[in-house]
């Protein structure tokens, strides 16, 4: 049984999954690919993917599984259409709803013509997004909770799994919704959509001074759902948008003065706005958990959905909330709907057992040492293979050189996991400075996430457990803050991603040999890409990356790659 799953009509991240016989066997996010980011096109280049890694053509897939619903809420959205009737935007409401479905149409007709064997689909957007969060994990009964910005009306839900069946218990609705709340102070704050991550370390920075004005703005309803006071949003086909694009209403300028500007210095107002809206999601989250866990009686958790990146919501209510486990896959935002959508399939609509738990995020293309040896020589760049890349890049980063680290599979999902990654020594507090300003080519108050040997976390963060997919952000041991200060964020916190020898063992004997060589279980990891640029994903990718940027190595496989000198003596 072969089960293909997409993901495109949000207007971003388009991604595709393909399932064998229950298993998973390949994913990957479109923008990867093409190269543009948060590509939301029709993912012809992952399914070609897909397919290929698969050993499989078009005409041997039984079932498509496509991660959006046409006509889901379809009563709501012609209600909220009605309702702009006969105002001046009503053709604006129009517009809106006429997109949300002709977008999916398109979609589907494509597939239908190149699966034409294949029995299609229709999975609700925050039902894929369930699924990844609950299919995927190690659970046999499990709350979920899914939030993002928009399904297709749907803004979020709360399901219960149990085996191979989700049953969804409610439901919130446009424009009612977290994650239009976040873009929206987003917007304000000088970012783009897509950016939420940039308000979620910048609030590390300041004080909860409107956190009165955001508790009232945001709170739980008698059902122990979530509300928000959309006078405060401005979204296209909802309300008029007086900022551009930009979902925030004249109440916030009001509010809080007028918008900053992309590029315009960072001011004290801005830092305390993402610290209350910070705070305040931390607590509804951990308030909607709490209260699921009462209703429920259940011991374990899944999320999903955009909301579902922010680390510091996630760390409470893994702390807080009363679950004794909490599982987030890797790509909890719209890239994972595809592989959300197709277990969906599986499980729910054919009624399979489930067979394979996501112990890892690597999914992705794959490159053979002949075919990085190849492109290597095409650009006749100065290069040496390596008896051992670990020992080699573990000496490297030691030394205090900042390398590009290519290997195996490429990650699932934003974050780099040790496979398509910028690699530094922790030890070091300027390398914060040095990674942002001549590599990363960010903003200065961006942090960077360790990554430590699974079985010595503890050490180093406390509170973290196991968190292999870096979607926790917790409290630094106070006695290892001065150990590496180049991972730690001004409040004290880190984001770290616990490796293990089982699921990456080159990655995991690079940081163990780091350890013999330092004594210290942690590199500082990043994504290997510039800002504005995805992820590099195949070797070509990697070097123009290396050459644009001050990065003083790059290992692809077992080749290393140098700008002069190729580091003799670090073997």
């Amino acid at each position: 049984m072969i089960v293909l799953g997409i993901h495109t009509g949000s207007g971003h991240d388009s991604a595709a999954a393909i399932l064998v016989d229950g298993r998973l066997v390949a994913s990957v996010e479109e923008e990867r690919l093409t190269r543009r980011k948060h590509d939301g096109a029709f993912p012809h280049k992952a399914i070609d993917f897909c397919l290929s890694a698969a050993g499989v053509r078009a005409d041997e897939v039984d079932h498509v599984a496509h991660g959006w619903h046409p006509y889901a809420a379809l009563a709501r959205r012609l209600g909220f259409l009605a309702r702009g009737l006969p105002g001046r935007g009503a053709l604006r409401r129009a517009w809106f709803v006429a997109t949300l479905t002709r977008v999916s149409l398109s979609a589907e007709r494509a597939l239908r013509r190149r699966f034409p064997r294949a029995r299609l689909h229709r999975v609700e957007h925050h039902l894929a997004h369930a699924a990844s969060a609950f299919f995927c994990s190690p659970f046999e009964r499990a709350a979920i909770i899914s939030y993002d910005g928009r399904g297709e009306w749907a803004t979020g839900l709360v399901a219960r799994g149990e085996g191979n069946r989700i049953a969804r218990l409610r439901e919130r609705h446009y424009p009612n919704s977290l994650g239009l709340l976040y873009t929206a102070v987003t917007h304000f704050l000088g970012f783009e959509s897509n950016d939420e991550y940039k308000v979620m370390g910048l609030s590390s920075y300041g004080e909860p001074e409107f956190l009165d004005l955001f508790a009232r703005i945001l709170g739980l309803d008698r059902e122990g759902f979530y509300r928000v006071d959309t006078s405060w949003l401005s979204h296209p086909g909802y309300a008029p948008v007086p900022w551009g694009r930009n979902y925030f209403s004249a109440r916030m300028v009001e509010r809080f003065g007028p918008p900053r500007a992309s590029g315009e210095p960072v001011r004290t107002v801005h830092k305390n706005l993402a610290k209350s809206l910070q705070r305040a999601i931390e607590d509804l989250g951990v308030g909607m958990a709490s209260r699921l866990r009462a209703e429920t009686g259940l011991a374990d958790l899944g999320l999903a959905g955009g909301v579902a990146l922010n680390g510091l919501m996630n760390h409470r209510i893994k702390t807080e909330a009363g679950f004794d486990r909490l599982f987030i896959p890797p790509a909890a935002s719209d890239g994972g709907v595809a592989l959300g959508a197709a277990l969906w399939v599986q499980h729910q609509v054919l009624g399979a057992p489930r067979r394979f738990v996501l112990e890892h995020a690597y999914w992705g293309p794959s490159f053979a040492d002949e075919a990085i040896a190849a492109e290597i020589d095409a650009y006749r760049l100065p290069s040496r293979r390596l008896p051992s890349p670990e020992r080699t890049a573990a000496g490297l980063i030691a030394g205090n050189r900042i390398i590009g680290w290519f290997q195996g599979r490429s990650e699932l999902g934003p974050r780099a996991l040790g496979n398509r990654s910028i690699l530094a020594d922790p030890r070091d507090k300027a390398n914060k400075d040095n990674v942002n300003a001549r590599i990363k080519f960010r903003e200065e108050f961006r942090p960077f996430a360790p990554s430590v040997l699974e079985e010595r976390a503890a050490e180093f963060f406390p509170a973290i457990g196991a968190s292999p997919y870096m979607l926790q952000i917790c409290p630094v041991a106070a006695a290892k803050k001065a150990l590496i200060p180049a991972v730690v964020h001004v409040d004290g916190t880190a984001r770290p991603q616990t490796v293990s020898r089982a699921t990456n063992p080159r990655y995991y004997g690079l940081i163990e040999r780091f350890a013999e060589v330092t004594g210290v279980p942690v590199v500082l990891n990043t994504s290997f890409n510039v800002k504005g640029e995805p992820i590099v994903d195949s070797p070509a990718d990697a070097i123009r990356c290396f050459y644009s940027t001050g990065l003083d190595y790059l290992i692809l496989g077992r080749r290393l790659v140098g700008k002069g000198d190729l580091a003799p003596g670090v073997d």
